[in-house]
């Protein structure tokens, strides 16, 4: 087959293989149509192309790193893969593209330490990636983190462009219910996510969040049989929960008639802290809902139910991905450290991820105490002792849980290595700490300061809006939360 061979052929793999002209026809091409064998689609040039690229890349990466790659410990290995992909998307230079640039820094440095890891697998090969939907937010990011601007008016071009593709595709019931078309929803709702600025309700993120029901409902059983429907309906479900818990609605009740199918899939040890944390999301957004139902001791009891479960899972991650204290006055390099202590962990994924069971924890605990305000001790069927463990998790439980955020601040702002990526999953944390009634006149100090640190040194308007609520008493708004999903 002619062409050039640095561009990777379209062709169906029998075409291929046999190095025969392929029409590439619709569902199958003419070739093996007239040698009655089954076609099986054709590949998608731009996925292929990125990866032959990006392979490129890491090929030379790995080959001025492979003489000091022995002896390495956990740690060390973590934070090399970490500054590895950061070199992808130094080596490709300045005679790349903003795309190029832009797409290397999204799958290599973005992708694995958020809820789109499944894009940064070599197996995650998407048949039709959708092209402008991964750009978008893709060079968005790369606006943001590296003060690229000329690259968000081109954000906003592959937005507009990924919106009208998405819209056709919905358009058609075979497209509808593909891997591609949800992957571009939820691309779309990473745009909206990091461009959306506080003082109105996220109406845009909203939507495409909805439009994921819609087509999670669409997909029916059929997505949980491939690996990667299974991770985009992980992915898609949380956001939908997410959403409910924020607004206090129920989540859709077919989401839990597909679960009892997603069930029946073997799900990887790594996965079944998110596939828990989907259900505690799930239990606050259905108890916000029904609360107003509730007897004041079936209040405390599904409260008290969702701190549990959190804490399980917290002491699962614990042990699963330790952390360590360090003395911030051993260190060779000044760093901000609350009250002096830093808490290294193996990975930012593994500090944003307890990080993140750690304030929904708060927010838990924020509803008990509200509880412990608004009903009487002698109210109906209360139970002494639910009112005396509901006291203890207040007083004590949420001070832990502050301290142990604002330990991880100087990690993740100082210590990992790229601290403009890693600095927005601090915005909602801090946050979070800095209204709680409890926290420590100086926590809240720090989570304040830490904040506008945050918006002035990486370019986050969101952090300056936050650190502006709590410093005027206000209750943190509804897009809050947008934060933690991006």
């Amino acid at each position: 087959m002619g062409g050039n061979p640095a561009t990777p052929s379209k062709a169906c793999q029998p075409c291929r293989v046999k190095r025969r002209k392929c029409d590439m026809l619709r569902p199958g091409c003419s070739q093996c149509k007239r040698a009655n064998i089954e076609c099986g689609g054709y590949r998608d040039s731009f996925s292929l192309r990125l990866r032959d690229q990006t392979s490129l890349a890491a090929q030379k990466v790995q080959k001025s790193r492979s003489a000091g790659s022995t002896g390495s410990t956990p740690d060390e290995k973590s934070e090399t893969r970490n500054a590895d992909a950061m070199t992808l998307v130094k080596i490709q230079g300045p005679s790349q593209s903003p795309e190029s640039l832009a797409m290397g820094y999204f799958i290599h440095v973005y992708a694995p330490s958020s809820t789109f890891e499944y894009l940064a697998e070599p197996a995650a090969l998407i048949t039709d990636l959708p092209e402008d939907a991964l750009l978008a937010p893709a060079l968005l990011l790369f606006s943001q983190n590296w003060r690229y601007p000329q690259a968000r008016s081109l954000a906003q071009k592959h937005y507009a462009l990924a919106l009208r593709a998405t819209n056709k595709s919905l358009s058609s019931p075979d497209l509808a219910t593909s891997d591609s078309t949800l992957l571009s929803v939820l691309l779309l709702s990473l745009f909206e996510a990091l461009i959306f600025q506080g003082r109105s309700d996220p109406v845009n993120w909203n939507a495409h969040t909805q439009g994921a029901m819609e087509l999670l409902r669409l997909r029916g059983e059929e997505q949980f049989q491939r690996d990667l429907g299974r991770r985009l309906y992980r992915h898609a479900s949380l956001n939908i929960r997410t959403q409910c818990a924020q607004v206090g609605v129920q989540a859709p009740l077919s989401l839990s008639t597909l679960e009892s199918s997603y069930l029946d899939c073997p799900r990887p040890r790594e996965h079944q802290h998110t596939w828990l944390f989907g259900q505690i999301v799930n239990g606050i957004a259905n108890f916000r809902a029904r609360q107003h139902e509730l007897s004041p001791s079936e209040i405390f009891q599904s409260l008290l139910r969702l701190d549990s479960a959190l804490s399980k899972i917290l002491t699962n991650l614990h042990r699963d991905e330790p952390f360590r204290s360090l003395d911030a006055t051993t260190l060779q390099k000044p760093v901000c450290g609350f009250r002096g202590r830093i808490d290294q962990y193996p990975s930012f994924r593994a500090a944003r991820t307890m990080n993140t069971m750690r304030i929904v924890r708060l927010f838990v605990i924020q509803m008990l105490d509200q509880a412990l305000i608004s009903i009487p001790a002698q109210a109906g069927d209360m139970q002494p002792d639910l009112r005396a463990r509901a006291h203890k998790l207040v007083q004590t439980t949420a001070v832990d849980m502050i301290l142990e955020i604002l330990y991880s601040v100087a990690y993740i702002l100082e210590l990992y290595d790229k601290p403009n990526l890693s600095a927005r999953s601090l915005i909602y944390c801090l946050s979070g700490v800095a209204v709680f009634r409890f926290a420590p006149a100086d926590a809240k100090d720090y989570a304040v300061e830490r904040l506008k640190f945050v918006g002035e040194r990486y370019g986050f308007p969101q952090a300056i809006d936050s650190a502006n609520m709590v410093l005027q008493v206000k209750e943190l708004e509804d897009w809050i939360h947008l934060a933690v999903l991006s």
